[in-house]
């Protein structure tokens, strides 16, 4: 299971998953807790950066999700097994609205969902598989803060969730800084590597040598 609630030292693990993107965390977990491609933003603003509350639906049913939304506190992000149903849709405008009240940053649910048209005018980030106009039922069973899968990916209660327009990672708790280091040092080298790239100018004669990728050459040639 995670690691407790926000601290301080949450707080600052936060602030550098600020400056980082899936794909950044994705390569520094050797692409591994990265959910699958079904998962959509619905009205993407900025990348989603907090920790999960996670909640486990019966399919078609959303009334633990309901309690999740009043369980879970300001700032965190509600992860959501929904089995990948395609039965009904788990959630709607007045679901959200009151999770935007409570201040909860993001709901990603392995699901459907419905009312896109007020979805995307929200504050609340949400990600889901679709769109459905059919409503759930509300007699569970289910459950809260458990671990759980979604998007195919292992969650636990506390993990580190970075999601954006290129899709979802999940960063274990007790391994986010390790994680966290890698990602910032591909960071360094994507910037450097961009950096010579633009500067190469083929017009003027400069060797492609200059910015093809110094492994290139060895994988061909161990193939």
């Amino acid at each position: 299971m995670g690691g407790g609630s926000m601290n301080g030292n949450n707080d600052e693990i936060l602030k550098r998953l600020e400056k980082l993107s899936s794909t950044l965390i994705a390569d520094s977990m050797k692409f591994e807790n990265v959910m699958n491609h079904k998962l959509k933003p619905v009205n993407f603003q900025k990348p989603l950066v907090g920790q999960a509350r996670t909640v486990s639906l019966y399919p078609g049913d959303n009334l633990y999700l309901h309690l999740g939304i009043y369980e879970a506190k300001p700032g965190e992000i509600l992860i959501v097994e929904g089995k990948d149903s395609t039965t009904s849709a788990y959630m709607g405008n007045l679901m959200a609205a009151a999770a935007e009240k409570l201040g909860i940053k993001g709901i990603i649910i392995d699901g459907l969902i419905r009312d896109k048209k007020e979805l995307e005018n929200m504050d609340i980030q949400i990600y889901a598989n679709g769109f459905i106009p059919k409503g759930p039922r509300k007699n569970g069973p289910g459950a809260f803060d458990i671990p759980i899968q979604c998007g195919g990916v292992l969650v636990n209660p506390y993990d580190f969730v970075v999601a954006d327009e290129d899709g979802i990672a999940i960063i274990p708790y007790k391994k986010a800084e390790a994680f966290i280091v890698k990602a910032e040092e591909k960071l360094i080298y994507e910037e450097k590597r961009l950096k010579t790239i633009m500067s190469f100018n083929l017009d003027q004669g400069d060797d492609k040598s200059t910015i093809e990728p110094s492994w290139l050459r060895e994988n061909i040639e161990n193939q």
